[in-house]
């Protein structure tokens, strides 16, 4: 039997451990986490002296996730089980209404303009106009667009529709300010979600954790059919120099057919050290990260703030207002929970978390008038996820092909035409898997 390691728990190693195991290989994870799930697992969180379980991270997913939602049916979870879905609907403190109706598309979304509130009717048309020519244009942005920014100068849109909705929503998909985000990448996001079936833009939200969506299901079912699992395993090094590939496991070696490297750019030219070939460490020093905080703020469950399900803030920098999404996280430990996300551009870097956390907790009091929380807690991420820029490097899975035949490479950072997502960490894992699997067969 052919045994092959998969080096990372996160959503991408997972997605590759699993398509492996399907596939008849003996499969082998490992992990330096204590538990699996990368940026996207739960945590035990102490808010108001209370611990609750809380996603490392708020992490959004879409309808148009069908990798993702595959994945999971193939391991035996039903994704409505563990995955609450709802029809978009965008809505800001300032007064922004979007809420396309249950209509076929694309005329759920051309009702939706039509209908928005907050709007005045320039800008509703200059909206229409946008998607439109992106639509004619097979959601290719002009040669000329690079960054968001320069494709919302060519699509006329107004300073205020950019302020209010086409920024925040570049920062929520792409994790990246508009003056550096790649155009296209947010155009191929609005072409699998506006711009594709009706429930493709559905806003889909964990039932509890992100633990519970994939890591948890995902490690009862390798190790039901006969993977090992290795966590608290740090992998120092990989020599593909013999016949088999040799790997350094927290000081043991340990030998393999084949290996999925599914770590970040980072960890991975750490892993590779020397043995990476000159273009692929040029690759990999050439990423830039942004930053990215999730702040958890509680109330007592019997006070139940009048919160809405997500929401956009007006975030205000100046006055330490950083907040820019809210989400609803329900009741735990007895607390009415949100998470308020700050992404991109290192907003609250310059602060300590628990000047960041104060001040969206003032923020929220401001600007929805719900009650001071009993307790605001941030957790910081200073290089959570690569800046999509127009000219970030394309890392594809058999990049290593030359150097360490049988070695693929995954992780969100590899997928040619999505940003860092839970999805396009999926399909990457998968990508990688397949690749080894076409790898042999040709062989």
């Amino acid at each position: 039997m052919i045994r092959a390691a998969v080096i990372g728990g996160g959503w991408s190693g997972l997605a590759a451990a699993v398509a492996l195991t399907r596939a008849g290989r003996q499969v082998t994870l490992l992990d330096a986490a204590p538990t699996l799930g990368g940026r996207a697992r739960a945590l035990q969180i102490n808010l108001a002296g209370r611990e609750c379980p809380l996603d490392n991270g708020q992490h959004l997913l879409l309808g148009a996730y069908r990798q993702t939602f595959a994945l999971l049916q193939a391991i035996g979870v039903r994704p409505s089980a563990v995955l609450q879905r709802a029809p978009l609907r965008l809505q800001s403190v300032d007064g922004l209404r979007f809420a396309p109706p249950a209509l076929p598309a694309p005329l759920h979304l051309l009702a939706g303009l039509a209908q928005a509130r907050g709007v005045d009717a320039r800008d509703k048309r200059a909206l229409l106009r946008a998607f439109a020519t992106l639509a004619a244009r097979r959601w290719r942005v002009p040669a000329a667009a690079a960054t968001v920014a320069q494709w919302l100068d060519a699509a006329r849109q107004p300073a205020s529709l950019r302020a209010r909705l086409w920024e925040p929503l570049c920062v929520a998909a792409l994790n990246t300010p508009a003056h550096a985000a790649c155009a296209q990448t947010f155009a191929h996001v609005l072409r699998d979600s506006l711009g594709g079936r009706r429930g493709d833009s559905d806003f889909v939200l964990p039932r509890t954790t992100l633990s519970d969506v994939l890591p948890a299901p995902a490690q009862r079912w390798l190790q039901a059919h006969g993977a090992q699992l290795r966590l608290r395993t740090t992998c120092r090094g990989i020599d593909a120099g013999g016949t088999r590939l040799r790997l350094d496991a927290a000081g043991e070696p340990l030998e393999f057919d084949e290996a999925v490297l599914a770590v970040p750019p980072v960890s991975l030219a750490r892993l590779l050290g020397a043995s990476a070939p000159q273009p692929l460490q040029a690759q990999l020093s050439a990423f830039r990260y942004e930053s990215i905080a999730t702040v958890y703020v509680g109330w007592d469950a019997g006070s139940e703030p009048a919160l809405p399900a997500w929401t956009l803030l007006a975030a205000e920098p100046h006055r330490a207002r950083h907040g820019q999404w809210l989400f609803d996280r329900g009741t735990s430990a007895g607390l009415r929970i949100a998470g308020i996300v700050v992404s991109a551009s290192g907003r609250g870097d310059a602060i300590s978390p628990q000047a960041l956390a104060d001040g969206i907790a003032a923020q929220l009091t401001e600007q929805l008038g719900v009650p001071q929380p009993l307790a605001a807690r941030a957790i910081v991420e200073k290089r959570a996820t690569f800046s999509c820029s127009p000219h970030r490097p394309r890392i594809a899975a058999g990049a290593l092909a030359d150097a360490m035949p049988g070695v693929a490479v995954a992780g969100d950072f590899t997928d040619p035409d999505y940003p860092a997502t839970l999805e396009s960490a999926v399909r990457s894992g998968l990508t990688a898997a397949r690749w080894l699997l076409s790898r042999h067969n040709a062989g």
